[in-house]
């Protein structure tokens, strides 16, 4: 018998080697795929996938992310050990943002949009040709 999750149902994570893990209510409320150059730089990657949730509902599990500040009102959360890039947070903001590759069913989420297109890479040029392209955060802002 398999068994079956609902958007209701917790979504949880963590990083690479375990030592963080996190928990989320419900549905992430916004999920874009980011082609930002702050976020081409600390992920190493053409593009970041995030999951945006209020910050109600996000629950550190375990451990303690160390944090970078990538501009004057916003800092990134890795793991110490591993360097996962997790989380991305606006000072004073009532939401957090969840890199969705570091949840633990990623696929129970999808992009509704691509974001910052103006710095995509080459290579990531035609990724997700169905999904809207925006040269800001676009509606329903998640704020990378």
């Amino acid at each position: 018998m398999s068994e079956t999750t609902s958007d209701e149902d917790p979504h949880e994570g963590g990083c690479l080697c375990g030592a963080i893990r996190y928990r989320l209510k419900g549905l992430p409320r916004d999920v874009v795929h980011c082609h930002c150059s702050l976020c081409q730089r600390s992920s190493g990657a053409l593009f970041v996938t995030w999951a945006t949730v209020d910050l109600r509902d996000f629950e550190l599990v375990m451990g303690e992310p160390a944090s970078y500040r990538s501009s004057p009102t916003a800092k990134r959360l890795f793991c110490p050990q591993c360097g996962s890039q997790l989380f991305f947070h606006i000072d004073d903001d009532r939401r957090i943002d969840v890199t969705v590759a570091t949840l633990d069913e990623p696929d129970r989420v999808t992009a509704t949009r691509n974001t910052w297109v103006d710095t995509r890479r080459e290579a990531a040029k035609g990724f997700d040709r169905d999904l809207p392209d925006y040269t800001d955060e676009g509606p329903e802002s998640a704020h990378h």
